[in-house]
């Protein structure tokens, strides 16, 4: 246990499963990105000006990041026996990320979106389906494999898989992370109430807890779940973290966007980073504020994905650009 807004001790490498730096549980997908020149209007037509198959998914893409800047990793989801899992699982392998937890789902689909980006906007809609085959079970969640990490990751998406790994990790010591955007179902609030670090994105906190501000919505989610330090992520507009008690705003880096799809994502791998070097809070926020902004200057969740240098260069930059 832990004292909000201080960082939780990280445990060396655990037993079982050969030991990592972070274990993830959650979504992985394949992107179909396409540029328009202008979103359709209802019954019209628009010219695709530019088409591209991508790699994405929350927790896989947050696991590549880790993996780009020198942690290892293990992956648990599920994807079908299919191209696109295949794809996936390909995907993963280059990177160096463990995928020997991963179940191959017979005649499932594997989970695809439609990213509609308008040009010169950045800013995407995205229209996904998930076959609901691909649930993660429960009952394969080794323990084994929770206790192989320093640090667990989830999203909450197989609400009662996630609850288990994390009951597993809180049992073990292993500290976990949880990136938050949707209430799935009774499991969501159980999951909340055994994470470390509660990050959640801006229309979670609002529909979780009834408030329209993030700062009074981030607050609220610390004192609903006061084992964990609580962000709320607030895209361009930077983040809201409870420190100390109190909410504390953080800007997001201005960068020319072209395409914000995974930044979240990017936010959360880099944010893991920071706690697995020993870093304090606010210098684990600013870093991943920093890699987040460097993703969204290249089109898919994974290419803009920079490394630990790259990230420092950006940062001393934006030092010397500061009034």
């Amino acid at each position: 246990m832990h004292a909000p807004g201080n960082a939780t001790p990280i445990p060396e490498r655990g037993r079982g499963a050969a030991p990592v730096d972070v274990v993830g549980l959650g979504l992985n997908a394949m992107d179909y990105i396409a540029v328009v020149p202008r979103f359709p209007r209802p019954g019209g037509k628009t010219d695709i000006a530019h088409l591209r198959l991508e790699p994405g998914g929350q927790v896989a893409t947050a696991l590549t990041v880790c993996a780009r800047m020198g942690l290892a990793a293990r992956y648990l989801g599920s994807v079908g026996a299919d191209p696109l899992g295949q794809l996936q699982m390909e995907s993963l392998e280059r990177e160096g990320i463990d995928v020997s937890s991963v179940r191959v789902v017979a005649d499932a689909a594997s989970q695809m979106a439609v990213i509609l980006l308008e040009e010169g906007v950045g800013e995407r809609t995205i229209l996904w389906h998930r076959d609901r085959r691909l649930t993660f079970p429960p009952e394969a969640v080794s323990t084994g494999v929770v206790a192989s990490g320093r640090i667990l990751h989830l999203d909450g998406r197989d609400s009662a898989a996630a609850l288990g790994a994390a009951r597993s990790a809180r049992a073990l010591g292993v500290p976990v992370i949880v990136d938050i955007d949707r209430l799935y179902d009774e499991d969501t609030a159980r999951l909340l109430g055994t994470v470390d670090y509660l990050i959640a994105a801006e229309e979670f906190g609002r529909s979780l807890t009834g408030l329209d501000d993030p700062a009074d919505a981030a607050l609220a989610l610390a004192e609903r779940f006061p084992q964990a330090v609580t962000g709320v992520t607030l895209g361009a507009r930077g983040a809201v973290f409870v420190l100390d008690g109190r909410p504390e705003r953080s800007p997001a880096f201005e960068v020319e966007v072209r395409d914000t799809t995974g930044a979240g994502d990017v936010f959360h791998g880099a944010f893991i980073v920071g706690l697995l070097r020993g870093w304090d809070i606010r210098r684990t926020i600013r870093f991943a504020h920093a890699a987040a902004a460097m993703k969204c200057r290249q089109l898919g969740a994974r290419r803009g994905i920079p490394t630990v240098e790259a990230v420092d260069a950006f940062l001393e930059a934006a030092r010397e650009r500061a009034p």
